[in-house]
């Protein structure tokens, strides 16, 4: 498998599926900036208005949860047809029928991945906040935070890209994946580990820059609303360049053997 080839047709379905990646990258973004704010008013309770009702509340939190499925279901479908069909676009229906066939299997494996990468987040903000003498959790700076949360998805690359990636590609069962997994290595991902490592530091860095707005403040959505897009850019970038990498041959849209 020639990783730089991959690496070229993920560039040309993003460049010529823009429409479809702007769609799923800013109803990503939009999405983790409301659940922002919703936290911050809802841990206070109240607006610059006055106290929020318990009732729209309920209507902010399920409209979130109801926002989530729809991108997330657009998410899948994006991949799993640039799988199958490479560049050629398809309307948001389509890839909403398709990745509702993906939802629930992907949906358990992120709540594990999930879980793994904040446990071993805060381990390592934990370890590394000791060594800078802080004496509690609340007092670790925000840019501890985030490069934790980086360095726990560095740690967890292979399963965090590897598992969806070849669910997507394969169609398989989650231990079907987890088995297929194994026999990878990081050194057979070529350039795709050497593209991992730049999009995390680069996630790392923006993440970084973004904790200098003050938090609350208009500044502080809008460098946070750059460092969501930045993430979610490279996130679907890598994860789609993983996915092309797994496509067997017979399934290539392309042709020959990647």
């Amino acid at each position: 498998m020639n990783t730089n080839n991959v690496l070229k047709k993920t560039y040309a379905i993003l460049t010529v599926r823009w429409p479809e990646v702007m769609l799923v990258t800013v109803l990503q973004v939009g999405l983790m900036l409301l659940l922002e704010r919703a936290m911050v008013v809802g841990g206070a309770g109240q607006t610059d208005q006055g106290t929020i009702p318990d009732g729209a509340m309920f209507a902010l939190g399920f409209g979130c949860m109801l926002m989530a499925v729809v991108w997330q279901m657009l998410y899948l479908g994006f991949l799993r047809t640039a799988a199958l069909n490479g560049a050629a676009p398809h309307e948001p229906m389509t890839l909403l029928v398709t990745g509702r066939g993906f939802f629930w299997r992907l949906l358990s494996v992120q709540f594990v991945l999930g879980a793994m990468l904040w446990l071993l987040a805060g381990l390592l903000a934990g370890l590394v906040g000791s060594l800078l003498g802080y004496q509690s959790a609340a007092a670790f700076p925000r840019w501890l935070l985030e490069t934790a949360g980086v360095g726990a998805m560095a740690l967890l690359v292979k399963p965090f890209f590897l598992i969806p990636a070849l669910i997507l590609a394969l169609n398989t069962s989650i231990p079907e994946a987890l088995g297929l997994m194994r026999q990878f290595r990081l050194g057979d991902l070529g350039a795709l580990l050497k593209a991992y490592a730049l999009g995390l530091t680069v996630i790392a860095a923006v993440a970084i820059a973004a904790t200098l707005a003050p938090h609350g403040t208009r500044g502080y959505y809008v460098a946070s609303g750059i460092s969501h897009l930045t993430q979610s850019l490279i996130i679907l970038t890598l994860l789609l360049a993983t996915v092309l990498f797994l496509v067997p041959e017979e399934e290539d849209p392309d042709g020959p053997a990647i």
